[in-house]
């Protein structure tokens, strides 16, 4: 068979992390990698609305903080996901208690989160391709803030 007849594999689904912390934010990035997915992180809701308005049909979650730095913050995205792009899952995590700002379209998960909680979020939107590796959750450091 010639190799230009052979179709690409496609790229495993899409994740957005959004964290403003760079060390979680490379933890989530870990994580979601860990779970087989491909990802992109931001630092602000800013800078994510801005990637979603033109990535968004490739994207199938977005795992953000609630408080981010900036004008805008999880719960943003999570509204505009809801309107604009209804397809998107949105995976909203705090330490803090404000969980009934979290609109109905978005699952929450406190700080401090295992990687357990976050890949069954993940399988749940984008379910792993086989063979795809995945750490034991205790071979993954748990998210500490």
């Amino acid at each position: 068979m010639d190799v230009a007849d052979q179709s690409a594999a496609p790229a495993p689904p899409l994740v957005l992390v959004v964290e403003d912390d760079p060390d979680l934010r490379s933890l989530a990035v870990t994580v979601v990698e860990e779970a087989g997915l491909s990802v992109v992180e931001m630092a602000s809701a800013e800078a994510a609305l801005a990637f979603l308005r033109e990535h968004a049909p490739d994207v199938v979650c977005v795992f953000a903080d609630f408080e981010l730095a900036g004008s805008l913050d999880g719960i943003d995205i999570a509204r505009v996901a809801a309107v604009s792009w209804p397809w998107i899952k949105v995976l909203i995590t705090s330490g803090g208690s404000r969980i009934s700002d979290v609109p109905k379209t978005a699952r929450f998960l406190p700080k401090p989160w295992r990687a357990a909680d976050v890949w069954a979020h993940l399988e749940s939107v984008a379910p792993r391709e086989p063979g795809a590796r995945r750490a034991r959750d205790g071979d993954t450091p748990q998210l500490r803030r």
